[in-house]
């Protein structure tokens, strides 16, 4: 059809929905003005749906009249829309992948947890000894090395034999002990016959064959004996304590069983571990004379470590004895050990402006070594439960942090939320998303790119 022909019959069809209109306008006018009848039989809704008819016969014409035709969905009836697409029209509120490319991407579905926030303290430190659990062995007494037992790094029990000792004080000691022993033994024979002797006379002054007086010296003679007894008995307990003190290892003190050539009497003891660990040095030979001023040897139990952190003054508000501790060292670099704070200085350092915190961590395999340097995370709850997500769930959308949700069928959903605090790999959600929803972690970011990409024109 020519186009001047085409708009000669959309000119028409205008004029006459205008004047169809134009009747309904009228026919309403009039049944206001003209008959109460008709006004109470024409309710004000009706009015609307003339007017509503109207207007889209007109639009109806001026499409016609410019020479195209409008699309059904311009008419069609409004729905609602998600928040997503209320906030940013321009973008599709779901996200639908290709089987192979959901594959390809292999997105990781995390739970939006409800948890503690947890604030990350980063230092540096050093693994040292568990001080309440090494042993600088010591001689009691001065005396010579008669045999040794142990190398370093050997690993001990409780109550190993380690070294032996000749105690050229505890001969002395043992000497005397046994002279209080001889003289008990005399006191107790010279009581018995004090008594004995005390017993005759109460006998025989019956038959009046000796005098009271003679009674009540023998019974004084015994009291003298008692006496001296308990003199004898305190002597000799005092004689075993001191050569018991001087023996390097009490045999009933260690509860272990020692080898049968172990020895225990005489100037000659066992010097032996006091708990199970690792020989960390041997500083004596065979045969050398030693004292008690001087270690001989060092044992230590390294199933748990101190590991002195080096924390910043800033950051030192933050942690509190009981926080949990994650230690990584370079020499496993796929593994943290995990421990807890048990000691915060009540001083900083000059030098350095830090504070020496203490972190005891278990290590049952012996992986971690005194002296290795280590990184430390102390992680501090900052009270109250929160709304988490891993932090790499969290996309910008034209300015707008979001995440994205599976609704099934390889269809994402994106959802903006507020965020609060960030610690640990995790962020605090405030609002917008409930504890217990799943959300895309690793990956998200692939779905960010293809629902960016949706709004792209076709380059095909």
């Amino acid at each position: 059809m020519p186009t001047n022909g085409f708009r000669r019959s959309g000119k028409m069809m205008h004029t006459r929905l205008l004047q169809t209109a134009h009747v309904f306008a009228i026919d309403g006018t009039e049944s206001g003005r003209g008959s109460s009848l008709l006004r109470g039989t024409l309710p004000l809704a009706r009015h609307r749906l003339l007017l509503s008819v109207a207007t889209v016969a007109i639009a109806l014409a001026a499409g016609f009249a410019a020479g195209r035709s409008l699309p059904s969905a311009s008419i069609a009836a409004p729905v609602s829309v998600p928040a997503a697409v209320a906030a940013d029209p321009d973008l599709p509120a779901t996200i639908t992948l290709s089987e192979s490319k959901l594959a390809n991407l292999q997105l990781q579905i995390e739970e939006a947890k409800s948890g503690p926030l947890v604030h990350a303290v980063s230092a540096t430190g050093s693994v040292g000894y568990d001080q309440l659990h090494v042993a600088r062995i010591r001689p009691v007494a001065r005396g010579r090395i008669e045999s040794l037992d142990v190398n370093p790094g050997d690993r001990v029990v409780a109550g190993q034999r380690l070294a032996v000792l000749d105690n050229f004080d505890l001969s002395a000691a043992h000497s005397r002990a046994l002279s209080a022993e001889a003289a008990l033994g005399q006191a107790q024979a010279q009581l018995k016959a004090a008594n004995a002797a005390y017993d005759r006379a109460t006998n025989l002054i019956r038959n009046d064959l000796v005098t009271q007086a003679e009674v009540e010296a023998r019974r004084a003679t015994v009291a003298t004996m008692e006496a001296d007894l308990r003199t004898k008995q305190a002597e000799l307990q005092q004689y075993r304590e001191e050569e018991a003190r001087l023996l390097p290892m009490r045999a009933d003190a260690t509860g272990a069983s020692l080898s049968g050539d172990q020895p225990t009497s005489g100037s000659r003891g066992a010097i032996v571990a006091p708990f199970a660990g690792v020989v960390d040095s041997v500083s004596v030979a065979k045969g050398e004379i030693t004292d008690p001023a001087t270690p001989i040897l060092t044992v230590s139990d390294l199933s748990t470590v101190w590991v002195q952190a080096d924390v910043a003054e800033k950051d030192l508000g933050a942690v509190r004895v009981g926080d949990a501790v994650e230690v990584r060292v370079s020499a496993f670099p796929g593994r943290a050990f995990t421990g807890r704070v048990t000691y915060i200085p009540d001083q900083i350092e000059t030098t350095t402006g830090m504070a020496k915190v203490r972190c005891a961590i278990p290590n049952p395999d012996g992986a971690l070594r005194v002296n290795m340097f280590a990184n430390v995370t102390i992680l501090s709850p900052q009270g109250g439960d929160a709304v988490l997500v891993p932090s790499e769930s969290l996309q910008d959308v034209n300015g707008q942090s979001v995440v994205f949700i599976p609704t099934g069928g390889r269809q994402f959903a994106w959802r903006v939320v507020r965020t609060g605090p960030v610690a640990n790999g995790k962020t605090q959600i405030t609002s917008g998303l409930a504890a217990g929803a799943a959300v895309v972690g690793e990956g998200s970011y692939w779905l960010k790119a293809a629902l960016m990409q949706s709004t792209s024109p076709d380059q095909g």
